[in-house]
């Protein structure tokens, strides 16, 4: 009963923070929501227009398929980044009220991701009305929403890592941008994997998001990945979500005295 009573009293407030979030994003701007839409749609054409002059890749629509891939990218990205430095942020309101410290963090990055589905489900109507149904078979359909659950799990442990740490150390926020901005060329999504060279491709796959990212776009560009690279991707990601919960818990006691 105690358990049920702590479970609904920590949902209710990640719900209220995360919808607080996504309504002050677009409190006043004009065209609201679509933002989410337009702005990977923006990157698509300027990457898309000097990549494929630049390089030749085999895909067979290079354009949507980088659009699959800055959609959860963005995502991520923007989560992790929002996510980092909000403890330190929120300082006032931790030192004032007792309540569970993680749903801070994670209620950033729930309220990316309902950015990301709006984004996503914009997508699916583009798709259906361009007759794309490569995208709808079921087995494409299941893969990418295992790849979009495993990717929210993972922005989600990573952020109750990085925020956590932030607390003690404000260099984390450096720190978690570069990483992102090298994560963003060493994860294929302006590039399929099968471009990679094949003596590099092992150092690939101990980045866990190369499974996220070749399920989201297997019907472009089906990689065969292997099944132990897969499991171990998946695995990496439940550890990840895992040790940052029980790491965020642990040093959570410490947060009024070094914010």
């Amino acid at each position: 009963m105690l358990i049920n009573k702590e479970f609904n009293h920590f949902f209710d407030l990640l719900s209220a923070l995360t919808i607080k979030e996504i309504k002050a994003r677009y409190k006043h701007a004009i065209l609201g929501i679509l933002w989410i839409f337009i702005n990977p749609l923006i990157q698509m054409i300027v990457i898309g227009f000097v990549f494929s002059l630049i390089f030749r890749f085999e895909v067979k629509n290079y354009h949507l398929f980088l659009f699959t891939g800055l959609l959860p990218w963005n995502f991520f990205s923007l989560a992790l980044n929002k996510a980092t430095p909000r403890i330190v942020w929120d300082r006032s309101l931790i030192k004032k009220a007792k309540f569970p410290r993680e749903v801070i963090p994670l209620s950033m990055v729930f309220s990316h991701f309902f950015h990301f589905l709006a984004s996503w489900s914009l997508l699916i109507i583009f798709l259906l009305l361009t007759h794309q149904f490569g995208f709808f078979r079921p087995v494409v359909v299941g893969s990418q929403f295992l790849a979009i659950i495993l990717l929210l799990i993972f922005t989600s442990g990573l952020s109750l890592i990085t925020s956590a740490l932030t607390v003690f150390y404000r260099d984390i926020g450096f720190v978690t941008q570069a990483v992102i901005m090298f994560g963003f060329y060493l994860t294929p999504i302006i590039y399929p994997f099968t471009a990679v060279p094949q003596k590099f491709q092992p150092f690939f796959y101990l980045n866990p998001l190369l499974t996220v990212f070749s399920l989201l776009q297997r019907p472009l560009v089906p990689i065969p990945l292997p099944t132990i690279v897969i499991f171990g991707h998946v695995l990496i990601i439940v550890l990840t979500l895992i040790i940052g919960w029980s790491f965020f818990k642990k040093v959570a006691v410490y947060f009024p005295d070094w914010l």
